[in-house]
């Protein structure tokens, strides 16, 4: 909220720099809407992209959490931890997707 925010803030005093005339030629007030346009960009982009980042990171953490559950039944069970291929083999068939 707070990156939203500071975003927001900055685009308006963007936006405001660009109602007034431009005394230049034309370059300053076509640089000030395209880095306003950017900025505005970015108020919904970086917090998009966080959110999926953290999503990620749970999915991989569940992966790791069901991959450590997995072996501990599979040694108990059989008395030797799964290769790598009998994991997969069964998130495949479980989850029906392939980890990671």
């Amino acid at each position: 909220m707070k990156q939203r925010v500071v975003a927001a803030a900055l685009t308006m005093a963007l936006a405001m720099g660009t109602v007034a005339p431009a005394m230049a030629d034309g370059a300053a007030s076509t640089r000030n809407i395209i880095i306003g346009g950017l900025a505005a960009a970015a108020a919904f982009i970086i917090p998009n992209y966080n959110k999926k980042r953290k999503e990620k990171k749970k999915e991989e953490e569940e992966i790791t959490r069901r991959q450590a559950a997995y072996r501990d039944w599979f040694y108990n069970k059989y008395g030797y931890y799964p290769t790598d291929a009998q994991f997969k083999q069964w998130y495949v068939q479980t989850y029906g997707n392939s980890p990671g």
